[in-house]
């Protein structure tokens, strides 16, 4: 599908790829090393889903390792811009990356 003919509330100015792999997420307020899959990636940001809330504004690092040998996984900073309840012990979050590292 290309990107006109996406509804209009699904069109974002970058593209998102749907990705199933693990992340390692570092809160900098507290220090807290969390694991999270990943649902999809842009650019910009990450959208996770975790067993545990995370406030938003919250700033952490974000760590996707790769599965190829020799290739670099994505290294990044961010922030919590979104989180919601999906059933009683699960959470989407959406983050906003600030800087690739």
């Amino acid at each position: 599908m290309s990107f006109h003919d996406q509804q209009y509330n699904e069109k974002r100015d970058f593209i998102r790829m749907k990705v199933e792999a693990r992340a390692i997420l570092v809160l900098h307020d507290s220090g807290d090393r969390i694991e999270a899959d990943c649902q999809d990636l842009s650019s910009q940001g990450v959208q996770l889903v975790m067993d545990q809330p995370l406030a938003e504004q919250s700033h952490l690092s974000v760590s996707i390792p790769s599965p190829t040998p020799g290739l670099l996984g994505l290294e990044a900073e961010g922030q919590v811009m979104r989180c919601q309840a999906i059933d009683n012990d699960q959470f989407i979050v959406g983050v906003h990356f600030n800087a690739l590292k």
